[in-house]
């Protein structure tokens, strides 16, 4: 989260040179682990169905990250607002260091072993836990987490090009949804390879948001983008950042 802010922060001094980008990020780290949180929960919820205040004990683990994207986004949304800033401006910027927070977070999920995975047999880079007190698995499977991390990675370095490449130009939230498609498409198709329970349909819920995510930002972005192609095209048109 450290890491993600300080690229935030940097790329917000583009446009916003004060401190409101502070309580801005505060809200979307709260509402990102809020959301977080009800992901993992409403995932394993004959886990907590039987004591429901243990889903309040954010102390004892738990939290699932494709949930993290509407709690930020709602969040983030209202703070923009109360604070008056450009809400797809902000959202552009923060998609970039969530990003890369998500890619450096994965490095724990490696080391705990906590995403179990589909057996991997005939890669170099199959990998098993030896560690009695180890929460991975004693056979060789792939290993997700590490997929997902590099996954993040590209994105990262995808979002932070086209950031560039689009900021100033209007309209704004286009990294946003780009953060979206990519994001949610990649975790529909590793999460084949998790062994996470079933959701709906045969979906785990990873998968289902992750389909939500992708097919809303393969919808928006070319709008928005004919959009802006459009108004580059009108003499005089202007767009003022939202």
């Amino acid at each position: 989260m450290i890491a993600g802010s300080i690229v935030s922060f940097r790329a917000a001094r583009y446009l916003i040179r004060d401190d409101r980008i502070y309580p801005f990020a505060i809200a979307v780290v709260i509402g990102g682990l809020v959301g977080a949180r009800v992901a993992h929960v409403l995932d394993n919820w004959n886990v907590y169905a039987p004591r429901p205040l243990d889903v309040l004990a954010f102390w004892n683990g738990g939290i699932g990250t494709t949930g993290a994207p509407v709690g930020s986004t709602i969040a983030g949304f209202f703070a923009a607002r109360r604070l008056r800033l450009p809400v797809g401006f902000m959202f552009d910027i923060s998609v970039i260091g969530i990003a890369l927070g998500e890619a450096i977070g994965r490095i724990g999920d490696i080391i705990n072993g906590e995403h179990h995975a589909t057996g991997c047999s005939g890669l170099p880079w199959c990998v098993r836990y030896t560690h009695p007190a180890t929460l991975g698995q004693t056979d060789y499977v792939h290993p997700v987490a590490a997929y997902d991390g590099l996954v993040m990675v590209i994105i990262f370095v995808v979002l932070v090009a086209y950031w560039r490449r689009v900021r100033g130009r209007p309209p704004e939230s286009r990294v946003y949804w780009a953060y979206l498609l990519l994001f949610g498409g990649f975790r529909f198709l590793t999460s084949f390879l998790r062994l996470d329970p079933l959701f709906i349909d045969g979906l785990q819920e990873a998968q289902l948001l992750g389909l939500i995510y992708a097919l809303a930002g393969g919808i928006m972005l070319p709008v928005l983008t004919a959009r802006g192609r459009l108004d580059s095209r009108v003499p005089g048109a202007t767009t003022t950042p939202t």
